[in-house]
């Protein structure tokens, strides 16, 4: 009975060996592949105003931004007063959208060229390992 038991026990310990190593192995692959996955946050341009007009987001994640408005719009980094520089999407009429990808921490006000008053904000946070 003892000698079963060995046996058994050495079985065991070989399958875990032999098996173990790849479904640790595919446990990385999945985490490393879901951890590179493209988040997406949609903000709609509707009634004059960017919705919703304040975003928290990590890095790397792209912003589409959908204009729902019988009128152009734009998306432009920064302020009235100070261009941002990082993206501006320039006139764009609806049903047609703007993305961008942030790959860098901080904040990003934005606002409509057209229309002054149409002002969001995206903070970019770092991503979460």
């Amino acid at each position: 009975m003892k000698i079963v038991l060995e046996s058994f026990s050495l079985l065991i310990l070989i399958f875990l060996f032999i098996f173990g190593l790849d479904l640790y192995r595919d446990g990385i692959t999945n985490a490393e592949s879901q951890s590179s996955k493209t988040e997406t946050e949609n903000i709609d341009i509707k009634l004059f105003s960017f919705k919703p007009d304040m975003v928290e987001i990590p890095v790397g994640t792209t912003v589409v931004w959908t204009n729902s408005d019988a009128i152009e719009h734009s998306v432009t980094n920064g302020t009235p007063d100070k261009l941002g520089g990082a993206f501006d999407s320039d006139f764009f009429t609806e049903g047609q959208t703007f993305t961008f990808t942030f790959d860098k921490p901080g904040t990003y006000p934005y606002f409509c060229k057209r229309h002054n008053s149409m002002m969001g904000e995206i903070k970019v946070v770092p991503a979460i390992p």
